[in-house]
Parts: structure tokens; C-alpha cells; sequence
């Protein structure tokens, strides 16, 4: 620094002698060769211009000076005094005075306005460069010491430190004598950037939109100003890149993981068929034998009846796991809606005899076109949840009707509500509620699949709120075909097992 003021001062006397000779030798010229006033004027006037041009407010004002003394001196009568009869002439050389201040006004705005284009262009480069490092890194590098590195290297800062709020770690590269880490996780903490001019401290809080993800910190910068308010604007997006990657690479692993479970359920339940059949098949062998008496003929047919509900079970398992992996192709046939539910409640009353279903059809018939085959699967995995989740002895309603071109489904039990964060995620692909995961039994995929079948036939199937705190209501609906058939006569079928 004291070097630059040297030269910056042997710089401005030698603009001044350089000045000063031109215009003594143009003097010395004009007087000896008998040079006319106007052409002395515009000679010394060029050499004012030019020393403003090249010089300072302080060499050009001098030169001004010294050509002004000059023109009185030995040219303006009366000659060889500094006195001047003529106004006019007076105002002639005051006009050097002005000439010089104006150019030098003029000339020091476009150097300033250069020398911030220059800045600019700097810090131009300097993101330029920062940016395509960061860009040619691997987006698991992009907040690890790589990243810093591409900062320090371009700003040449002694070191670079960087806080990610959403893992709560800090990245840094480089030595540092001012605690820069716990400079920068302050800084976050706080909300405020900090600058230390005396230390060559920047540090700036990384913000998305209103929200501050992280901070960056740099120590050993020679000048504080030089940096573009572009490089924690670039230091953001790189920490938003991590996350993305982060957030990409975590559903991938999960989808896999899913892709795992659905191919072990699938598995489990194929194993499961050959010995279910070996059972029933001896079970039938010992009936027809006609050697059990009458006590051991009933408990054979309870064998028989609860491991036919197993192969039931496993298939319907099976079947998922299968539908889990697939596209759902529902086969579309026209058929009558109400008897069909009325079978698959029959069905379920035969092995929870301790409570009371009922199923109340608006209209009494009600025709549909789907997927026999999958629509039994999706009603009777919501048949199995109300049975499943509710106490003995409550009731189970089940209610067909016709809405808004719609055949709606609804499945009502009784029991613990669903809380409202679990009400969409029940339908997510293995994901069990939170207080029954540990206490029932299950996969996991019923809703998802049952979700999926209604999807796949253009309709939907959700939890529908209840005022009621001890009730869940599942509907599912289903478009009508066009002219369906209705028989808009209420009907009910109410039973006990």
C-alpha cells in the first residue's frame, strides 16, 4: 500500500513538471516567433486540456494556473504584469480555470465508471468461475469441501466455511484463525451477516425465498467490498442441489425398499398355498375315511373351515402383492351392484359371529360396469379392516347408493378415529397407523391396493370425516354406465353370524 502512494505521488509531480515544461516552452515559442493572442490561448488551453485529461483535480488546476500566468505575463498588455486592462481579458483567463475543472470533472466520473465496470467484470468472473466448478461436481459434493474449495481458490481467501441447517453440519477447507465455524453457525443462529474488516471476515446467512437454509463464512479476504453479493446466492443453490439429492436418493432407496417387502409378501404368501393344501386335502381324506366320530367330525370341519379362510387369506395376499408390482387392467362387466356386496358381507358374518352387519342399498338394485374379480378384493379389504379395528359386539354398516352418477360403498365400524396427519397416509404402500401397527396384524397394502383398483376404474375410494370420534367411514365410488339400470326402491339386509 505505502508503494502504491509512492508511485501514485512520483506519478502526479511528473504530470505537473511535464505540464509546466510544455507550457513554458509553448510561451517562450510564442513570444520569440510574435504568436497572436487567440493562437497562444488555444495552444496553452490544449495543454490544460490534456494535463486534465490525464492528471488529477490538483496537477490540472496547476497547470490552469501557470498557463494563465503566462497569457497576462507575457502576452495581455500591459505586458510583463500580472495586471490585466481589459475585463474581457480577464475573463479569458479564468476560462482556463474552468476548462481544467470541468474536464477533470469529467474525467474523474469515467474513471470511476470504469473502474466499477472493472469491479464488476471482476466479480462477473469470479461467479463465472465459481459456477462451473460447482456445476462439474458430483451433486453429492456440492456442500463438501470440493464446493469450498471452488470458493477458495477463485477468491483466494485463506479459508471458507459452511453450515447446512438441514443435516445441522459444517463443512470447512482451509485454516482459520478466527473461529470462522463458530462464526458462521452464529451467524445462522442469529439471522444477521457479519463483516470484519480487520480480520477479513464476510459471512452471509443462504436463503430460499424468506427461508435461511445454512451460512457460508469466508476469512483472509483482502477487501470485503470486492465480493459479489452473487456468491451466496450461488453457495444457496448448492446447498439446495444437496438437498434435492438427498430427497432423490432417499425415494429411490424407498421405492426399492418397497419393490423389496412387496416381493417377500409375495413370497411368503405363494409359500403358504402348498401346505394349506396339503391340510385341507388330508383333512377331506380323514372326513371321507367314515372313521370320526360324530365330536371329531365338527372339529375337523372347524379345521377345515378356518384353513379354506388361510388359502382365502394368502390368495387375496398374493393377489395384491402381485397388483402392488403391476398395472391394474380392471375387465369391465356390467352386473348388479347390491347382491354382490350383500354375498361378500354374508361371507365375513360366518367368522366374526360376535358382531352385527347391516346393509342398507339406496336404490334397491344399482348397476355398475367394473372388475368383479378386483372390486371384491377392494370391498373386502375394507370389510377386513372394519371387522379387524372394531370392538366385539359393535355393529358394522355397510351402505350402497347412487350419488352424482356415482355408486358409492360405504363401510362404516366402530372404534378409534383415524387421527387427521394419518388420514391420507393409511393409503400409502405398507404404512400402518400408529396405534394398532403393534397390536393387529397386517401388510399394509390393503388400502394401498384397494385405493388403486377404485383409481383404475375412474373412481376413488377415501376416509370421509364423521363428526363422531369413536367412527371410521370408508367410501369407495365408482362412475355408472351410461343408462344403467336402477330399481330406486330402498332396500336393506341386516344379519347376525
Amino acid at each position: 500500500m505505502h508503494l502504491r502512494n509512492k508511485r501514485r505521488l512520483w506519478h502526479h509531480w511528473r504530470s505537473v513538471f511535464t505540464s509546466t515544461a510544455a507550457i513554458a516552452l509553448l510561451t517562450f515559442a510564442g513570444y520569440q516567433l510574435h504568436f497572436n493572442n487567440a493562437t497562444v490561448v488555444l495552444l496553452l488551453l490544449l495543454v490544460v486540456v490534456l494535463q486534465s485529461l490525464t492528471g488529477g483535480v490538483v496537477s490540472s488546476l496547476i497547470a490552469a494556473t501557470v498557463a494563465a500566468g503566462c497569457l497576462d505575463y507575457f502576452f495581455l498588455p500591459p505586458v510583463f504584469s500580472f495586471g490585466v486592462d481589459d475585463p474581457l481579458d480577464g475573463i479569458a483567463l479564468s476560462v482556463f480555470i474552468v476548462v481544467a475543472l470541468i474536464v477533470t470533472w469529467q474525467v474523474s466520473r469515467v474513471r470511476v465508471e470504469a473502474h466499477r465496470a472493472r469491479g464488476r467484470g471482476i466479480e462477473l468472473e469470479e461467479v463465472y468461475q465459481i459456477a462451473i466448478r460447482l456445476l462439474l461436481l458430483p451433486a453429492d459434493q456440492v456442500t463438501g469441501i470440493a464446493a469450498l474449495r471452488a470458493f477458495r481458490d477463485v477468491l483466494g481467501c485463506s479459508a471458507v466455511c459452511l453450515f447446512d441447517a438441514t443435516t445441522v453440519e459444517i463443512a470447512m477447507d482451509g485454516a482459520s484463525q478466527s473461529d470462522l465455524a463458530d462464526q458462521t453457525r452464529q451467524a445462522y443462529i442469529s439471522g444477521s451477516d457479519t463483516d470484519d474488516p480487520t480480520r477479513g471476515l464476510f459471512v452471509r446467512c443462504l436463503k430460499l425465498g424468506n427461508v435461511t437454509i445454512g451460512a457460508i463464512g469466508f476469512e483472509g479476504l483482502l477487501r470485503l467490498d470486492t465480493i459479489s453479493p452473487a456468491i451466496p446466492v450461488l453457495a444457496a443453490a448448492a446447498v439446495d442441489r444437496a438437498r434435492s439429492f438427498r430427497r432423490s436418493s432417499h425415494e429411490i432407496a424407498a421405492a426399492q425398499a418397497d419393490t423389496f417387502r412387496t416381493a417377500i409378501v409375495d413370497a411368503v404368501a405363494h409359500e403358504f398355498k402348498t401346505p394349506l393344501a396339503t391340510i385341507l386335502a388330508v383333512i377331506g381324506g380323514i372326513r371321507a375315511s367314515g372313521r370320526l366320530e360324530q365330536e371329531q367330525k365338527e372339529m375337523a370341519g372347524m379345521i377345515e373351515s378356518e384353513v379354506a379362510r388361510l388359502d382365502r387369506l394368502s390368495t387375496r395376499i398374493l393377489r395384491m402383492a402381485r397388483l402392488d408390482r403391476e398395472e391394474i387392467k380392471p375387465q369391465g362387466r356390467i352386473f348388479d351392484i347390491v347382491p354382490f356386496i350383500e354375498g361378500i358381507a354374508r361371507r365375513y358374518m360366518v367368522h366374526y359371529q360376535d358382531r352385527p352387519v347391516a346393509v342398507a342399498a339406496w336404490p334397491r338394485s344399482l348397476q355398475v360396469s367394473a372388475d368383479r374379480e378386483l372390486l371384491e378384493l377392494a370391498v373386502s379389504q375394507l370389510l377386513d379392516n372394519a371387522f379387524k379395528y372394531s370392538p366385539a359386539g359393535t355393529p358394522i354398516r355397510v351402505a350402497v347408493q347412487a350419488e352424482d352418477g356415482l355408486a358409492a360403498v360405504s363401510v362404516q365400524n366402530e372404534g378409534s378415529a383415524i387421527g387427521p396427519g394419518e388420514r391420507e397416509r393409511i393409503f400409502d404402500r405398507f404404512y400402518r397407523g400408529v396405534c394398532v401397527r403393534n397390536l393387529i396384524s397386517g401388510t399394509g397394502l390393503g388400502l394401498h391396493i384397494a385405493r388403486r383398483i377404485a383409481v383404475a376404474h375412474g373412481g376413488s375410494l377415501s376416509l370421509m370425516n364423521t363428526e363422531r370420534a369413536d367412527g371410521v367411514i370408508f367410501c369407495f365410488k365408482l362412475p355408472l354406465p351410461q343408462h344403467a339400470a336402477v330399481n330406486h326402491e330402498p332396500h336393506s339386509f341386516a344379519a347376525t353370524g
